[in-house]
């Protein structure tokens, strides 16, 4: 059956049924993740805040995919585009144009040849705008008001997610086409093959701006006024001006110091095994179709992920004398998300360089987070996890593309290391600068909802609350029935 393609809604194009059946499998897949993340950050957390993890999870999945189908994927993917910044917003809302096809299979001008219905790539695609949304909550736990996290899930779906989305994503996005745009590479611009930049830079570079902009945890704060006094000081520098931390809180901080992250390590194994089952359809499925890429990505993402976490393990042995499962873990992420960008353009070479390099970058990026940036206060790892790898994995395509599995999403040119000489230099230069462009974007966005929205509601739990636990505070109910009496009375009103 031939079918008008999505890209300009005239040109008619091959319906193909096995591509049709693979995407729809690569968003069942990804929706996976969602409750994933949720199992992670409450395994990572303590007990107080486990409800409230999987909720952010689940309300991110609810508002992303309603968004989505009324406007969101229209402003993210339209090839009708207003200066290649943002689409149309209508030419896809609410069901118009969904008898069209999206393109998934290229000829080597790079014409449309056969694709998949409009609401089966929506549907994919709002899975991993979720996913996006997920990750973000996921880096901020423990501290931030439920009503807050809804506004921003709101904010980013209509306005963050689809604006790097079509920047990186659309075929007429800015930088998709960066080459073109500034002279320096026509027919090139920066590549993301199946999210480095559009989810995993913006997950953790958003989480990591919303918890520096929330300030540090109570647990931290008071970790670190201890800290301050031990060594001579008054302890000032950590008392924050926003917290009014008064007499009757001050005898329960000693029992918030005292109960450690890591409220269920068993609970975040299996949010990360299913995470990585998921990311079969996150990766692999990007190839919108059963071909010789989408198999290579699947190796690349197996090959990655495995390594990412044995070497990261390995490395903690060694610095500190323990096989930590959280490194592992991390690890593990970490390999899945600096082969996100390159699953679709390295072989199996590139693979094992690169979930190596992740094992080794995800546990040196922790510990400094730990040292430089303790206040920050991100238990979960979302900025060293999917912020640094993500931003990484993403600048290092040009180096490791390899034309011979990335033809098949029409990438001709070769990377650094297959050849691409001084064409290839262009290019990291081209993808580097649009990963720099990204960060600062959500950065910014990130950083400014959060002082904005904190002028108009409750954006950062108060001490109380936050001593008692955002399950309670927020939801009303906690991890489990028999902490309702003890956490209430931890908690003065």
């Amino acid at each position: 059956m031939s079918l008008a393609s999505a890209w300009d809604l005239s040109t008619t194009i091959q319906w193909s049924l096995p591509a049709t059946g693979w995407v729809l499998l690569g968003a069942f897949l990804v929706f996976i993740m969602v409750p994933s993340i949720g199992l992670l950050e409450a395994g990572l957390t303590r007990r107080k805040n486990v409800i409230h993890a999987l909720m952010k999870s689940l309300s991110a999945v609810g508002i992303m995919s309603v968004v989505f189908v009324v406007v969101g994927f229209s402003l993210a993917f339209n090839a009708r585009t207003f200066g290649g910044l943002l689409g149309h917003p209508f030419d896809f809302a609410l069901g118009n144009h969904w008898q069209a096809l999206w393109p998934v299979a290229l000829d080597a001008r790079g014409a449309p040849l056969s694709g998949v219905p409009v609401p089966v790539y929506l549907l994919f695609q709002t899975m991993f705008a979720a996913v996006t949304l997920a990750l973000i909550g996921a880096g901020v736990p423990e501290r931030l008001k439920f009503g807050a996290w809804i506004a921003y899930c709101l904010f980013v779906s209509l306005i963050v997610w689809p604006l790097l989305a079509h920047w990186v994503w659309s075929p007429n996005g800015i930088l998709a086409n960066l080459g073109t745009v500034t002279g320096l590479l026509p027919g090139l611009g920066v590549r993301d093959f199946a999210g480095g930049i559009v989810v995993h830079v913006q997950a953790g570079v958003a989480g990591l701006a919303i918890t520096m902009a929330l300030g540090a945890s109570i647990k931290r704060r008071h970790t670190l006024h201890l800290r301050a006094a031990a060594a001579g000081g008054d302890g000032q520098v950590v008392a924050p001006a926003t917290l009014d931390v008064d007499e009757s809180v001050r005898p329960h901080l000693e029992r918030e110091v005292a109960q450690p992250y890591g409220y269920s390590i068993p609970l975040a194994v299996v949010g990360t095994a299913l995470l990585w089952f998921g990311w079969f359809g996150f990766n692999p499925g990007s190839s919108l179709d059963l071909n010789f890429q989408s198999a290579t990505a699947a190796v690349a993402t197996n090959v990655a992920a495995s390594l990412g976490g044995m070497v990261a393990i390995a490395l903690a042995r060694w610095l500190d004398g323990r096989w930590d499962p959280i490194m592992a873990i991390s690890g593990i992420l970490g390999g899945l998300v600096m082969i996100t960008p390159n699953a679709g353009y390295v072989d199996a070479g590139g693979a094992v360089i690169l979930g190596t390099l992740a094992g080794v970058v995800t546990v040196l990026a922790i510990k400094a987070m730990d040292r430089y940036l303790y206040h920050v206060d991100d238990p979960v790892g979302g900025f060293p996890v999917h912020g640094v790898n993500g931003a990484l994995g993403s600048a290092v395509v040009p180096i490791f593309a390899n034309p011979a599995i990335a033809g098949a999403s029409g990438l001709t040119q070769a990377g650094l290391l297959y050849g691409g000489g001084s064409t290839a230099l262009v290019w990291l230069g081209l993808q580097v600068f649009g990963v720099i462009v990204s960060t600062i974007f959500v950065f910014v966005t990130a950083w400014g909802f959060v002082r904005i929205a904190s002028l108009f509601m409750a954006v950062r739990a108060t001490v109380q609350e936050e001593i008692q636990g955002l399950d309670l505070a927020d939801h009303g109910v906690p991890a489990e029935g028999d902490d309702l009496p003890s956490l209430r009375q931890a908690a003065p009103a």
